[in-house]
């Protein structure tokens, strides 16, 4: 039995909203800003998974920082 492929599909033309979030990576920054490579966004959430709470203290842990914006759309983009 031949194996068929099937060929690539098209790409999809591109959209208002692709546009603005290429105008919107493309704009400037200072050097040390983190920006999320998928929407663009500048808005961070600090996260801390595996935490400890001992005498009304958080200990240990590992901080992560998340997107705002693609989190709010059900996403989660890990930053740095």
């Amino acid at each position: 039995m031949p194996l068929h492929l099937v060929p690539d599909a098209p790409k999809p033309a591109e959209t208002e909203k692709d546009r603005i979030r290429k105008r919107i990576k493309a704009l400037p920054k200072p050097k040390d800003m983190i920006q999320c490579p998928r929407c663009g966004g500048r808005e961070v959430i600090e996260t801390r998974i595996g935490v400890f709470e001992t005498a009304r203290t958080w200990s240990g842990g590992t901080k992560v920082l998340l997107c705002a914006l693609c989190f709010m759309r059900g996403e989660r983009v890990v930053l740095k």
